[in-house]
């Protein structure tokens, strides 16, 4: 029931056809009792600045900022957390009092989906794919909140962040040979409709690594394929998604309990 009380979220992104968040977030509104509804908001680039002020003037209770916004936003706003001022990266808004405020669930989303998978990263040597918004939140989960042992980070075309981490490109990753116990992709390598690629030469996976990809459409990426046939343990970003979610959630609705089973029903029922 939508009346004139009615709170409006959403997510802010180019393109945003393929997000299943509004499915998430709605069926969490409905089973919370909560009179609000989440939709896509697909922003152009140079119009991300009017998105916001118009995010501010209508009175959005909170919002999710996705490709290819999460570093653009973070001048916009009056406040942005520790993680987020550390990466550089925001995937949630959400107010504290008159301030519109920025942080980033993505980290804490992987911590939590690797957890339920049966995967500590304490004492673990990891090898990230990717240097977006994602993966430097996740980068920063890994070293800063969950104790990993070392982390390095290869890129398309590498670039200094303000996170002290080696960058190397994919084409390093190819040809390394040090051991590693998680490899992560947090690039769009693979992600639908790109179905066929892959961000690694399958000859690198080895049986005594896991495969963490955070791409979850389609759930079993290319990638994944690969690592299940070289004997890796594997976890889809499907997980992520929902715990990042959930995360988001708890910023704009304190008092709320939101039901991680709700959103794997939800989504398997998608």
């Amino acid at each position: 029931m939508i009346d004139g009380k009615t709170k409006i979220l959403g997510v802010f992104g180019n393109p945003v056809e393929h997000t299943k968040s509004p499915a998430i977030h709605n069926a969490l509104l409905k089973d919370c009792g909560i009179n609000a509804v989440y939709l896509p908001f697909p922003a152009e680039k140079q119009g991300l600045k009017d998105a916001i002020a118009g995010f501010r003037a209508m009175g959005f209770a909170g919002a999710n900022v996705t490709i290819p916004f999460k570093e653009q936003v973070i001048p916009l706003l009056d406040h942005v957390s520790p993680v987020s001022k550390a990466t550089g990266s925001v995937n949630t808004l959400y107010w504290e009092l008159d301030k519109l405020c920025g942080t980033s669930t993505d980290g804490l989303g992987a911590l939590r989906n690797l957890e339920a998978a049966g995967i500590s990263i304490k004492g673990k040597n990891i090898a990230m794919l990717g240097s977006g918004g994602a993966a430097k939140a996740l980068a920063y989960a890994f070293l800063e909140e969950a104790g990993a042992a070392s982390l390095k980070i290869y890129t398309i075309e590498p670039e200094l962040w303000n996170l002290e981490l080696k960058n190397l490109s994919l084409h390093d990753f190819n040809d390394a040979k040090e051991n590693i116990d998680l490899l992560v992709n947090a690039t769009p390598l693979g992600m639908h409709p790109n179905i066929d690629q892959s961000p690694v030469d399958k000859s690198v996976l080895k049986s005594d690594m896991a495969v963490f990809d955070i791409v979850y459409n389609p759930l079993k990426t290319k990638l994944l394929k690969e690592a299940e046939e070289a004997g890796c343990k594997t976890i889809s970003g499907i997980g992520m998604l929902i715990y990042q979610g959930l995360e988001s959630f708890k910023l704009w609705f304190p008092n709320s309990n939101p039901n991680p089973e709700l959103v794997f029903e939800v989504l398997n029922a998608g």
